[in-house]
């Protein structure tokens, strides 16, 4: 994501949401090593997206996770609704 934002031929054309489930949910919980990676990424204008679904299965609630991100009810949800906006999804 970084490398895209900081793109010259993508400054100002990008809309870029960062959707985390499953083992990933640790990257988005407080006091972890992330936690300045994180808050970079919503500064620069990256949506950040929990899944819901993840949080229950690691027994965790949104107050658990950094107060910036957003909770949707199913990560695989998120990405199927964003494709069908037209969104490209990019896999690490």
């Amino acid at each position: 994501m970084k490398n895209a934002l900081e793109d010259p031929r993508l400054k100002g054309k990008l809309e870029l949401e960062l959707v985390v489930f499953s083992g990933g949910t640790v990257v988005f919980k407080k006091d972890q090593p992330y936690e300045a990676d994180v808050l970079a990424l919503q500064q620069a204008g990256v949506i950040l997206a929990q899944c819901a679904n993840s949080l229950k299965a690691h027994k965790l609630t949104k107050d658990d996770m950094l107060p910036y991100i957003s909770v949707v009810p199913t990560g695989n949800g998120e990405l199927i609704i964003r494709q069908t906006e037209g969104w490209v999804l990019v896999h690490p």
